[in-house]
């Protein structure tokens, strides 16, 4: 399968573009989401933060998303823990305490399979909407600069300044409520950290609202790509 750490996506002319926060094996709930939106899958794109599995319940489900045109995904660290499992008993340990018994449950081929999909699955993805560049990551960009983080991974540089774990897996940005503005996009659009409702730094946009933990202070965000509104 290749492999392309970067997409970009042109405007979209038909319909609406909408980001969601990590889905985390909650497939019935945003199919919920979607028809609250009135989503179109011929006119609109959904555009997924990445933590498509574990913890939730619905995993096997929630992999049927990947076979649809107008779903795009990038790679978190929960498809990188599915990764690194099937050669790191240390991660398959944590794969089986973060809800990952529906992937060991499968026959090995199936196993490589979801694998192989989810290594294939892009660091970053960007989005051009009426309003201005939208990108996104699953944890944080770790450059103040857009267009700079892109040309490292358009040239097969994830190692340099081990990119592609930070993007996976940082949570500096988070941690220190840093508000600096990621030069280059009118707005970076992120998951990894679990809020109350989305929250915005600088121009990071969090929508990891914690759908996973099925209580009244969380739940599954869509943003608006164009408007920057929480659905």
């Amino acid at each position: 399968m290749p492999f392309s750490s970067f997409k970009s996506f042109p405007l979209n002319t038909l319909g609406r573009d909408f980001a969601v926060g990590d889905i985390h094996g909650m497939y019935s709930l945003l199919e919920q989401k979607l028809a609250a939106v009135n989503f179109n899958p011929q006119k609109d794109r959904l555009f997924s933060v990445g933590d498509l599995v574990n913890r939730g319940p619905e995993s096997s489900c929630v992999m049927s998303f990947l076979e649809q045109p107008w779903f795009h995904a990038i790679k978190g660290n929960h498809e990188d823990i599915a990764i690194r499992s099937a050669t790191d008993p240390d991660y398959m340990d944590l794969m089986l305490r973060i809800g990952g018994a529906w992937l060991m449950d499968k026959p090995p081929k199936e196993q490589a399979r979801i694998r192989q999909v989810f290594d294939a699955l892009p660091l970053a993805i960007q989005v051009q909407t009426l309003a201005g560049k939208v990108g996104l990551v699953h944890a944080e960009c770790p450059l103040d600069s857009w267009d700079d983080m892109i040309f490292l991974l358009k040239e097969g540089k994830q190692d340099a300044l081990h990119l592609e774990e930070k993007l996976c897996w940082s949570r500096r940005r988070f941690k220190e409520r840093d508000e600096t503005p990621i030069q280059g996009v009118r707005a970076l659009v992120v998951g990894h950290n679990v809020v109350e409702g989305m929250q915005i730094m600088g121009n990071t946009y969090y929508i990891e609202t914690g759908a996973f933990l099925l209580d009244r202070e969380h739940g599954m965000t869509l943003l608006d790509l164009t408007t920057l509104k929480p659905l």
